[in-house]
């Protein structure tokens, strides 16, 4: 797994596209049941396994770095992601699992935010844009020190958490190096002007 974007790109296109049509293919039946929407936080995790090297190819997800990604990457608006499932099996071993982890995850926000430092300082982004993420990993203490604003999150994002669940509570157990699971009930966004981080360097 370790080697997929290694590969060359048709290569990774037809694996992308067996992905994501076997893997539509095999869920939808199970969303069409009368109690399909039930399922959701139970099958979320198999569409996103099957949809991220489709999403990333297409340029849908656009990675600042192996660990972190955005959707919105505007000169009003960055927003800021944790990765998928497919990442962890392309950037992770099983050995990487607890403090390892953690250091590398928040290591790569570092780097992801110096990598919006540098597309600000190089005129390649407008300084006032709004860099925002939403997340229960971050500490409002380490967010705060780099001059984020910290609120709660809308409910779009405690829904959003809420059907997704099962994805982020393995996933935050790896993190953790046991199970665990995130307080996704309790979202938070936090959110700094691109001036005001270029200030934080």
């Amino acid at each position: 797994m370790k080697r997929f974007y290694d590969l060359p790109k048709s290569i990774q296109w037809v694996i992308a596209i067996i992905l994501l049509i076997g893997g539509f293919g095999i869920m939808r039946p199970i969303i069409s049941l009368s109690y399909g929407l039930l399922l959701i936080p139970i099958v979320a995790p198999f569409l996103n396994l099957a949809s991220v090297p489709f999403f990333r190819l297409i340029g849908y997800y656009k990675y600042l770095n192996p660990y972190v990604l955005s959707t919105v990457q505007t000169d009003k608006k960055y927003d800021l992601h944790n990765i998928f499932t497919f990442d962890y099996l392309v950037n992770f071993k099983w050995a990487d699992r607890g403090k390892k982890a953690q250091k590398i995850l928040l290591a790569h926000y570092f780097k992801a935010l110096l990598t919006i430092i540098e597309r600000i300082e190089s005129n390649q982004l407008a300084s006032e844009v709004e860099i925002v993420g939403h997340s229960y990993f971050f500490s409002d203490r380490t967010a705060e020190k780099l001059g984020f604003t910290i609120s709660t999150a809308g409910s779009f994002w405690v829904i959003n958490s809420a059907l997704q669940f099962i994805e982020l509570s393995y996933l935050f157990s790896f993190s953790q190096g046991k199970w665990a699971v995130p307080k996704f009930w309790k979202v938070k966004r936090a959110e700094i002007i691109g001036s005001e981080l270029v200030k934080k360097k």
